[in-house]
């Protein structure tokens, strides 16, 4: 696992939280474990101020906690947490998919890039790459927000996004089969194409 070789710095700590949520969703930093600066910086080859806000972002999104005198530790979600973090995660995703039909309806051919979305998906099953399909489920998702073209949706679900990567992992065995998710995925994508709402 590990970063693309250049970065725009401007985009750092994003880059920077992104690799931290893949650590922790890879088992290699577990619930209530705690993160260390100077082990990223040295992992990263970055300095400390952009894993100092990494840290800021991942805090504000909830999946590190920052505790006072003591450090940041990696987020141990409750059942609780989660219930409430998919409750939200759903009522996104249905205003996302009210305003993708109608975009699909006058545009049909944003269906095509729904339909790229699950090549990452197939791919990822070819591969056996677990961390790789949640990665790939997340992006499919992802793309149904930004095609929704809404400037509110888009950041609250940029909030949720990599608590969400994290609970995938959780969620999603080692022996678990992809049919139903890959199902679900394409039913979703004909739903979207004959105009119906987006309610899973």
């Amino acid at each position: 696992m590990s970063l693309a070789p250049q970065f725009q710095h401007r985009n750092l700590p994003q880059h920077v939280a992104d690799h931290i949520v893949l650590l922790i969703a890879a088992g290699e930093l577990l619930p209530g474990e705690r993160v260390f600066e100077k082990d990223i910086c040295e992992r990263l080859k970055v300095s400390r101020i952009p894993v100092r806000e990494a840290f800021q972002l991942l805090q504000a999104q909830g999946v590190i906690k920052g505790e006072p005198n003591r450090g940041s530790f990696v987020t141990d979600f409750g059942s609780e947490q989660i219930a409430e973090m998919m409750e939200v995660r759903i009522v996104v995703e249905r205003i996302a998919g009210r305003h993708l039909v109608k975009r699909i309806n006058a545009d049909p051919t944003l269906v095509d890039k729904l339909r790229g979305a699950m090549d990452a998906l197939h791919r990822a099953i070819r591969n056996n790459d677990r961390l790789g399909y949640c990665q790939a489920d997340l992006a499919f998702h992802s793309t149904i927000i930004e095609l929704a073209d809404s400037p509110i949706l888009q950041p609250l679900w940029e909030s949720l996004s990599r608590g969400i990567l994290v609970f995938l992992m959780q969620e999603r065995g080692l022996e678990e089969s992809y049919d139903r998710s890959i199902a679900d995925h394409e039913r979703l994508i004909e739903d979207r194409a004959g105009g119906q709402r987006c309610d899973r």
